[in-house]
């Protein structure tokens, strides 16, 4: 058994809060990678051996441009490219990269959207409209100009490519009658469904849409508006980067939410001549449904994110997981596999918080399996217990295991690097737990080099907030 996919998602790429961007201590991107994506590619190629080259998916927001600079971004993701196929060594992945877009890099599947639509009018054909949504399974047909345009930058990559899909992007064998299904994870995130939220509350069906295409028509456009590619907005873009902080605090995201509505609201009234007081149905005013619709995505959804499931997943997003897994994503999978999987596999990232597990899914003969990537940024000055970061490795024959990177230190110490699986009997996380063991070396200098960038980033991060705090005092007293 061999490894065909490592999925990676969250990498922040040009986020200076990123473990894996290489920043200089006055905040220049550097030149090459950081020591901590070394040790990450070191660990891997010990791990993989002789085996043949697995294709690199990564799956969402591996691009930070919601909160950072396209430039930052840009030299970031050539650091990835240096650690992961070096000019002068031999390439840990295939050089057809996959990529499924998520919310902080939404921007690509827009830019993906508008190639597909002028080639298409080059061609002689007039759309009706832009794509919504790639098929889950087969090769994907769009190409990211944007992370291909950067191979150029790297002249022993140029036939290399990245091809890209959304929102979804799966693999399945009708001989084992398995299926492994990919997904950033913001649709299972009620932050992001906020225009179907809003049309269920003016009474227009039911707030969680029963297809792929129809969750992405309504929200897609709210998701470029919310932070898609904030990074390049100056200094607005630039203060939405407290967004991390905010959201870790109930009370803090309810008065994000209260401010982004006056902010609506007021725009409103003075760009357009709106009145926010403007009754719409049922004696609701346009006031009152911006204001409900902002906090039941930004504000609850926020605090919705902190509970239960172990402090993973809370039990609205294991609901929002059995509906996305169970009905548009099971909808789709009918209409383009003849033969439905026996079993499933579902990865995905966007929580920050690794894990791994069974879920009983309406329309599932069996528990699907569930596994999440953590993310590689540090969201607040210390990790919770719960945070951390997995790779997901997916074998020949769509078996997935679980490579557990890192979590919070306990008392000090770091976990060792290892493999799990959801529960199920699995030969791919006992061999690759082997493989790892016989690694064992390059992956304990890994733990070691993240725990130091860990505690010192904390460090930091702790100052800072001491000076900003003395800082308010200061004045307060003045």
């Amino acid at each position: 058994m061999s490894i065909r996919h490592i999925v990676l998602s969250d990498c922040h790429l040009g986020a200076h809060d990123s473990l894996l961007t290489h920043v200089h201590g006055n905040g220049v991107i550097a030149d090459g990678p950081s020591e901590v994506l070394m040790a990450f590619a070191n660990g891997l190629r010990e791990t993989l051996g002789d085996q043949p080259k697995p294709q690199l998916v990564l799956l969402g927001d591996a691009l930070d441009l919601g909160l950072s600079p396209f430039g930052d971004v840009s030299k970031s993701f050539l650091q990835l490219l240096d650690a992961f196929f070096p000019a002068g060594g031999p390439d840990l992945f295939d050089r057809e990269i996959i990529y499924v877009a998520g919310n902080h890099d939404h921007h690509l599947w827009r830019i993906a959207q508008d190639n597909a639509f002028l080639t298409a009018l080059e061609g002689g054909q007039i759309p009706t409209d832009l794509e919504s949504v790639t098929p889950i399974f087969g090769a994907p047909s769009h190409r990211c100009r944007l992370m291909e345009s950067l191979f150029i930058q790297r002249p022993h990559l140029h036939n290399a490519t990245v091809k890209i899909a959304y929102p979804n992007w799966g693999l399945s064998d009708s001989n084992t009658g398995r299926a492994v299904v990919m997904h950033h994870g913001h649709y299972l995130d009620g932050m992001y469904r906020a225009l179907s939220n809003i049309r269920a509350f003016l009474g227009d069906g039911d707030a969680l849409p029963g297809t792929m295409h129809q969750l992405e028509q309504e929200n897609g456009p709210w998701i470029d508006f919310l932070w898609s590619d904030l990074g390049s907005a100056g200094e607005v873009g630039s203060d939405v980067g407290s967004l991390y902080e905010v959201m870790l605090s109930a009370g803090a995201s309810h008065d994000f939410a209260e401010s982004i509505s006056r902010r609506i609201t007021g725009g409103l009234h003075a760009n357009l001549g709106l009145n926010p007081k403007m009754p719409l149905k049922y004696g609701v005013s346009l006031d009152n449904l911006i204001r409900a619709g902002i906090d039941m995505t930004a504000g609850r959804a926020a605090e919705r994110q902190r509970d239960g499931y172990g402090h993973v997943l809370g039990e609205t997003e294991i609901e929002d997981l059995g509906w996305f897994i169970g009905t548009p994503l099971a909808r789709e999978m009918r209409q383009e596999l003849s033969d439905f999987p026996r079993e499933l596999s579902f990865i995905f990232g966007h929580t920050h918080k690794p894990f791994q597990d069974e879920l009983l899914v309406k329309g599932f003969d069996v528990p699907v399996g569930i596994f999440n990537t953590g993310g590689w940024v540090l969201d607040e000055p210390t990790l919770m217990p719960v945070q951390g970061c997995a790779a997901m490795l997916v074998s020949d024959d769509l078996e997935v295991a679980s490579l557990r990177l890192f979590n919070d230190p306990t008392d000090g110490v770091m976990a060792p690097v290892r493999v799990e699986g959801s529960g199920r009997l699995s030969r791919l996380v006992d061999e690759t737990g082997e493989a790892v063991e016989r690694a064992s070396s390059h992956w304990a200098e890994f733990s070691r080099i993240v725990h130091t960038r860990i505690v010192a980033e904390a460090d930091k991060r702790v100052g800072e907030l001491l000076e900003r705090s003395n800082t308010e005092l200061r004045e307060a007293a003045e």
